[in-house]
């Protein structure tokens, strides 16, 4: 089966915007490790990949974020499944179209 997932995970008790991006850039940092295709947006990331494989990463981001200090985390996941023989509606294909448009936003801060 294939998948396609938004991920969204929101350290609940960090003390801070800075510790916010600690978390989450480890639990981003813990998915690229894995064999996925990732997109990484401002509110969610999104994974490709197999179902079972997708599903494994929606559990460990979790204790990735207990690791780094989390005593609570809400977790919000979209899933997308097909057949293995489908087709996905890739993130590529969603948003591809959109690359000159979000450049705009590189480096702003």
């Amino acid at each position: 089966m294939n998948c396609a997932m938004a991920i969204q995970v929101l350290p609940m008790d960090a003390a801070d915007d800075d510790e916010v991006c600690r978390v989450v850039d480890a639990v981003i940092d813990y998915i690229r490790t894995q064999p996925v295709s990732l997109f990484v947006g401002p509110f969610e990331s999104t994974i490709e990949g197999d179902y079972d494989a997708c599903m494994a990463v929606l559990k460990r981001c979790q204790e990735v974020a207990f690791e780094n200090g989390c005593a609570k985390v809400l977790t919000y996941a979209k899933i997308e499944c097909r057949p293995a023989h489908a087709e996905m509606l890739t993130t590529e294909r969603k948003v591809g179209k959109y690359a000159e448009v979000n450049q705009a936003f590189e480096g702003t801060e």
